[in-house]
């Protein structure tokens, strides 16, 4: 009796090795995959402009001052910026006792942010393993055996008859790894 028992274990466990190598062991599942991509980009427009200031608009205010007598007046230029954020101002002019011309220059340096949204989305549907298999089999005494077995993804239903001791087996298996 104990080696009844014994075979049937050694060869059971033969049939699960080769249950484990000839059935396929791939499980194929359904897969979505969604990707959002930002892309950001930022872009600088440059503007100019150019004030120039009639005299008649410029205030001007008369100091007393002292006056030399052989003192020949020049014109006199200036120039000045004065920077912000996005650009500057130049400020430029002449003066001789008072603003003879003035000009105001800006330049701008605005920018301009740009987005650009890619969504990319992969759907992947693979079908799930399903088949009617037949087989047939020989035990360690050479007694010939039918099997017909059912795949539906992860459950293995198999139904087998040994005609010389006429015998019946069902059974179900499911799938582990």
């Amino acid at each position: 009796m104990k080696d009844e028992i014994l075979k049937g274990l050694v060869f059971f466990t033969l049939g699960c090795i080769v249950t484990v190598l000839l059935y396929p062991s791939d499980e194929y599942e359904s897969t979505y995959k969604v990707v959002t991509e930002v892309r950001t980009d930022t872009v600088y427009n440059e503007s100019v402009d150019t004030i120039y200031v009639p005299k008649t608009k410029i205030k001007t205010e008369f100091l007393r001052d002292t006056i030399l007598v052989d003192y020949k007046p020049t014109i006199n230029a200036f120039e000045t910026t004065f920077p912000f954020e996005y650009g500057s101002t130049q400020v430029s002019g002449e003066v001789l006792g008072e603003v003879l011309k003035m000009t105001a220059k800006t330049e701008y340096s605005v920018p301009v942010v740009t987005n650009t949204i890619t969504n990319t989305e992969t759907k992947t549907i693979v079908q799930k393993p399903k088949g009617l298999y037949i087989g047939a089999g020989i035990n360690s005494l050479l007694q010939p055996s039918g099997k017909v077995a059912y795949l539906d993804n992860k459950y293995l239903f198999e139904y087998q008859y040994q005609p010389l001791q006429k015998m019946h087996q069902i059974g179900v298996s499911k799938r582990i790894f």
